[in-house]
Parts: C-alpha cells; structure tokens; sequence
C-alpha cells in the first residue's frame, strides 16, 4: 500500500514535470546524452528513497542538475552543442550556445529561472539559501548574459 502511493507521487510529479526539466537540464547542458541520463537518474533515484522525499518535484529538479553537473565535470565541455540533424529550432540552439559561454553557476540558475520558471523564493526553499541572494545572483547572471543574448540579434 506505501509502496503503491510512493509511486503513485513519483507518477504525478513525473506527469507534472517531465517536459520542463528535460527542457531545462538540455539548456543547461547543451547534450541530448547527459538531460537523457540525468532526468533518467534523478526519477530513478527518487523512487528508491520512496517516503524519504518530501517533495519530490523539487528532489527530482535538485537532483537532476546535480547530476548533469557531475557529469559535465566528468565529460569536460560539451563539443558542438546540438547537432544540427536533431530537430531544434535555430533560435533554441543559439540560446543552449549563448548559456554555454556562461560560468556554470550563471547557466543553472537563468535556466531554473527563464526555463524551468522557478521563483527566487522557490528556489531558495529548495536549496535553502535565502530568496534576496538567489534574487542578487540572478540580476548578476541576467547581466553577464545580456551580452551573449544580444550578440546573435540582427
């Protein structure tokens, strides 16, 4: 019966999420290989914590990019981005481009915020740092990125 509505929140937050942070963790990563790996993993392992987990959309989001980082940290830099054969739109593959001159820390954050469309105030609850340092590290990302995002524009 535990075991039954253990899956059952897993389900729902899978439902719930899976699109968007698949979406966000290939932003983030820029490898179709890794955001399969990690959004893979992070369910994965949600599920075998079972009742341990709280909140499980917002383990699985945690998780996820902790696991993409350590693999980007295994692999080194991701070579071309996205390959042109995979179906993405220019605009999508100039964006992964553009995240990816940022440092790491910048390119988490912008896409939990931009793709991902978590609140400051949500992220620090997950990662309990305050929401104003969360909120001071995202102008400062914004900023950095300006120019990147501006650079591609006619």
């Amino acid at each position: 019966m535990a075991e039954e509505r253990e899956l059952g929140r897993v389900r729902d937050a899978y439902e719930a999420t899976h699109d968007r942070l698949w979406r966000a963790v290939l932003a983030f990563t820029g490898s179709r290989d890794v955001t399969d790996d990690a959004v893979a993993e992070a369910f994965a392992q949600v599920l075998r914590r079972g009742a341990e987990v709280r909140d499980v959309e917002a383990w699985v989001w945690r998780a996820a990019f902790v696991i993409a980082r350590g693999e980007l940290a295994r692999r080194g830099p991701v070579g071309e981005v996205i390959d042109r054969s995979e179906s993405m739109p220019e605009p999508a593959v100039d964006l992964i481009r553009a995240l990816a001159a940022l440092p790491a820390a910048d390119r988490e954050l912008l896409v939990l915020v931009h793709v991902g469309g978590w609140t400051p105030t949500e992220l620090a609850a997950i990662t309990g740092s305050p929401a104003s340092t969360i909120r001071v590290r995202l102008h400062r990302a914004n900023r950095r990125a300006r120019p990147l995002l501006e650079e591609d524009r006619p």
